[in-house]
């Protein structure tokens, strides 16, 4: 659904501007790609691309030339409904950098939200509720053996098994100005129960200004924590998605040609995920 994707994600990426689809080539059909989320106290963001088969050239002139420029995309919460805007992320940490978002209608933990995306004939439906988001109890530093500068951060939960969520979590430090995904969806398989400890890593690339610093943190930074939860739909749909970016070895923001064990929530023919995000925000000193 990071280097972003606001890091996601990179999206299905694409390889042409047609708007054929029902083009197929060895197996391969394309779709209307989306990701979209809309998160507690925000804005929705919906970004559109069209995929292409792992036999096409990956490049970023191929990804912007297929972003989905003319579509209309519309959130309703079954009483309220919003055409969102379009235009290019202003910071560009997304990939492709180009956003549909919302000026009216912000999210609302507990509350259902209705996607529909019209595009070249098309019509694409995606339903998802914001989970109730859940607060980190605390937070405790722990130094790395052989540097006295760095820090390891944890974090603890408790985890209530009946909601069946799991978690994102994403850092803000001063020197990069932007959130960055942590590597791992948190209770992924439903499993834990009450009070639960977490380290935070954040994936860093020789992009980011932190890059130095690895997974860690400086003491006496002050960095900011998003903790994002998310539904089990979600969950299944990015747990995938980082085994089969793990295993390729193209990182979690690129979706590439058409991958049955991603599991999508976007009626066809599109693909990707319409999620909702229970968001908390917190501010943290590196002792």
């Amino acid at each position: 659904m990071k280097k972003f994707l606001i890091y996601i994600l990179f999206i299905f990426t694409v390889a042409s501007c047609q708007t054929d689809l029902e083009y197929k080539i060895s197996g391969y059909t394309q779709k209307i790609i989306v990701e979209g989320y809309i998160s507690n106290g925000e804005f929705p963001k919906v970004y559109l691309t069209l995929n292409f088969p792992l036999s096409k050239l990956t490049d970023s002139l191929n990804m912007i030339e297929n972003v989905i420029r003319t579509a209309k995309v519309t959130i309703s919460d079954g009483e309220k409904t919003e055409i969102l805007t379009s235009g290019w992320e202003p910071n560009k940490r997304h990939f492709p950098p180009y956003m549909y978002v919302g000026t009216e209608l912000k999210g609302q933990e507990g509350k259902t939200y209705y996607l529909t995306v019209d595009f070249s004939g098309y019509k694409l439906n995606s339903t998802t509720t914001i989970p109730y988001g859940t607060s980190i109890q605390k937070f405790e530093c722990s130094p790395i053996k052989g540097n006295d500068s760095l820090r390891d951060l944890f974090m603890t939960l408790n985890i209530d098994p009946t909601a069946k969520n799991s978690y994102r979590v994403f850092t803000l430090k001063k020197r990069d100005g932007y959130f960055i995904e942590t590597q791992y969806v948190y209770n992924s398989e439903f499993t834990l129960s009450g009070s639960n400890k977490f380290n935070i890593s954040p994936r860093v690339t020789e992009l980011d200004s932190s890059f130095s610093e690895g997974g860690n943190f400086f003491k006496g930074d002050t960095i900011q924590v998003k903790l994002c939860t998310i539904d089990s739909v979600s969950t299944q749909f990015f747990k995938a998605l980082t085994l089969f970016s793990n295993s390729n070895g193209i990182g979690n923001d690129l979706f590439i040609g058409e991958k049955d064990k991603l599991k999508s929530n976007i009626s066809s023919p599109g693909f990707g995920i319409w999620y909702g995000n229970g968001v908390r925000y917190y501010s943290v000193v590196i002792q």
